[in-house]
């Protein structure tokens, strides 16, 4: 369908972390996916300047892809209310945000990366103490006291990396959100965190370590905190990456003085801890109306701590009517809030009162009131009409408060000959004149805000049809597949050439000026909209010109479902490392947007396993790519060389079933490059099942 606002790009919003109250909440728009699985995107920047971060690995349980040049991503993701994803890039602190995945929908997601504290080369025999400079984080390593997490004989030195976590400078920041589950409890419950540490040591070959059993380390968790007064004692917590969910183990005390405070505790493996203490919450009740008094529904309404850290949302039902979480005996900010898609930033759209503190549930007696949006007129191109023939059209604004009164400005030219414009914003009449026109028109809401705009309107002599634009919608598009679409007009004179005259096709398409039509290859995920205008050259030369929407959906397998390899007794890859270690991982589908595994059976003769990391150049163009495999004699083989190259993705040459290997070797496409393991002999099966 046409849209109908100018809104062109690519859309996503900030995830919302929630604090002591529900889980990090994302935005979801409507973008069906070719399977049960949802898609999750958005954009990675870094937190110290606001940049994009390229390059950066995305993960879910499903899908990975890397970030663009500009940040942005899309990944596939299993649906659910708390979906985990990870971003992982050089020089920052690992992210594990929450998102609420719907199946067949596109979440969206951005994320904040903290750079990293600090890197230091240690010694595994000897041992040390890493500190952040200027920060009270610290590590205790003891001698002799780290291992390879996946096991294995430890290197003699390893890279430690610390970086702290402050979750007052922005409670998004806070990886799995603020949920944890206490000793003793098998459900999760609400946390106010008082700061974070990521302890992250790997050996040259991108291995990770933990503690060795029997060892532990002492760390330094800084103070990060909106509380007056911090508990003496908290409960230390470390991160299940997998669940995305916080596990209570240890405690840890507050010492050193301001500003260089900090909580000390012993803990016995790596990598994420926090400093935490559960709460208890009530619940604010209340309203939202606009400035005319009506309900407003589905408004994000945001409790933000003012004496704690921590936020909340809740939406407003069809009456307006809300109910948000805020933590009980303190006190917060409570307001409408939407995202700022540029900023990816909360921007209050209400009044801003605050609540509390109340150790009881909160009712407002008066509403919250939204502000109106800026008032615009979306009228961009009226259409001609002809001498003698009767003609109708009306201006559309939006924004303000309803109640638009229209009018034509003091500098405007006068109408074509025939024609009036009513204060409802109807040009309406019967031309007596040939003529091209440029008028000014007005708008005014009811509180007396006025918007202003001008547009070329052209009467045509008896017979001439105007131009225009009769294509109504543009297909959706599969990332990797050839896209067509030929966009038609009616009527005006001569050649006609077509262009973009706001916005952008999606990535990999481009418009044919001549023949108007959009060809190409989508290579990125997502919705997107785009003003496109048709010119001919007659006299008066005519235009029209109109808003198109399409979504680009992630890529399908031979023309069906996304699925799920389940790899049973095969190893698992860490970058360019494999490590038999008879674990059960899970790989999805998603074509050269993320890599993934390319298998098929070569005619009964065996199983041929690939699996590939992708790196993408700014034009959307393969760029690197490193590549391991497993060729039990099969025939063929599959990679892909530098930008410009053949390489177009993942295949799979099944819809399901179940491949077994026996014996099967393990070896680097290239034994001499740094970092390639030596060839590993191992028996597994692999199962591919659709959605």
């Amino acid at each position: 369908m046409v849209l109908l606002n100018r809104i062109c790009g690519f859309f996503f919003i900030l995830g919302l972390v929630s604090g002591c109250a529900s889980d990090r909440l994302v935005g979801v728009m409507p973008v069906p996916a070719p399977s049960a699985t949802g898609t999750v995107m958005g954009q990675v920047v870094s937190l110290a300047h606001g940049s994009p971060v390229s390059g950066a690995t995305v993960k879910t349980k499903v899908g990975t892809t890397t970030t663009a040049v500009d940040g942005r991503f899309s990944v596939p993701a299993p649906p659910g209310d708390r979906t985990i994803v990870h971003i992982e890039a050089n020089g920052f602190a690992e992210a594990f945000p929450v998102a609420r995945v719907i199946s067949r929908q596109a979440t969206n997601l951005g994320v904040k990366l903290v750079p990293t504290g600090a890197t230091t080369t240690v010694s595994v025999a000897e041992g040390d103490t890493v500190s952040v400079p200027h920060s009270p984080a610290r590590v205790t390593i003891p001698a002799n006291g780290l291992v390879p997490k996946a096991g294995g004989t430890p290197a003699g030195t390893v890279t430690v990396s610390l970086t702290p976590i402050n979750p007052a400078i922005d409670p998004n920041l806070m990886p799995g959100g603020f949920s944890g589950i206490s000793v003793g409890s098998g459900a999760a419950q609400p946390i106010e965190s008082f700061g974070a540490l990521l302890v992250d040591i790997r050996d040259s070959a991108g291995t990770h370590y933990t503690l060795a059993e029997g060892k532990t380390s002492t760390i330094r968790i800084p103070l990060g905190t909106q509380s007056a007064n911090p508990p003496a004692t908290v409960s230390l917590w470390f991160l299940d990456e997998t669940a995305g969910v916080w596990k209570e183990e240890g405690t840890a005390t507050l010492q050193g003085t301001a500003p260089d405070r900090y909580y000390e505790g012993t803990v016995a493996h790596f990598r994420y801890w926090n400093a935490d203490v559960t709460t208890e919450q009530i619940f604010v009740t209340g309203c939202v109306k606009d400035a005319n008094g009506e309900p407003v529904a589905n408004a994000l309404v945001r409790t933000e701590g003012i004496d704690y850290t921590g936020v909340a949302t809740g939406l407003t039902a069809s009456d307006g009517t809300f109910q948000v979480a805020m933590r009980r005996s303190s006190r917060a900010k409570l307001g409408l809030s939407e995202f700022d898609q540029q900023t990816f930033k909360f921007v209050l759209i209400s009044n801003l009162v605050n609540v509390g503190p109340s150790a009881t549930d909160i009712r407002r007696p008066n509403c919250l009131v939204k502000l109106p949006r800026p008032l615009t007129i979306t009228t961009r191109v009226h259409p001609g009409g002809n001498v003698g023939a009767m003609y109708h059209q009306t201006l559309e604004a939006a924004g303000g408060v309803p109640g638009y009164v229209w009018s034509l400005n003091t500098r405007s030219h006068a109408l074509p000959a025939g024609l009036a414009l009513t204060e409802t914003g109807t040009i309406s009449g019967n031309p007596t004149a040939a003529d091209t026109t440029t008028i000014i028109v007005n708008v005014t809401d009811s509180t007396g805000a006025t918007a202003t705009t001008e547009f070329a309107l052209t009467i045509h002599a008896p017979g001439v049809q105007p131009l225009a634009i009769t294509t109504a919608a543009l297909p959706a598009g599969t990332v990797g597949t050839a896209y067509n679409a030929t966009l038609m007009a009616t009527g005006g004179s001569g050649t006609k050439s077509w262009s973009i005259s706001f916005g952008l096709l999606p990535p990999g398409l481009s418009l044919n000026p001549v023949s108007g039509v959009i060809s190409g290859t989508p290579i990125r995920t997502g919705a997107f909209s785009c003003t496109i205008r048709v010119q001919d050259n007659g006299t008066p030369s005519q235009s029209d010109e109109i808003v198109f929407g399409t979504t680009i959906n992630p890529a399908s397998v031979d023309g069906g479902s996304l699925g799920t390899l389940t790899v049973t007794g095969a190893p698992t890859s860490v970058g360019r490392t494999f490590v038999a270690d008879g674990s059960l991982t899970t790989t999805k589908f998603a074509g050269y947007t993320g890599g993934g595994i390319n298998w098929n059976e070569t005619h009964g003769v065996g199983i041929h396993v690939t699996t590939v990391t992708v790196s993408l150049d700014p034009a959307g163009r393969v760029g690197t790519v490193g590549f391991l495999y497993i060729d039990s004699g099969g025939s063929g083989g599959w990679g892909c060389g530098p930008a410009g190259g053949a390489c177009h993705g993942v295949t799979i040459n099944r819809t399901a079933g179940l491949a077994t290997f026996t014996n099967v070797v393990l070896k680097s496409a290239n034994t001499n490059s740094p970092g390639d393991s030596g060839p590993i002999t191992l028996n597994g099966e692999l199962t591919f099942t659709p959605f």
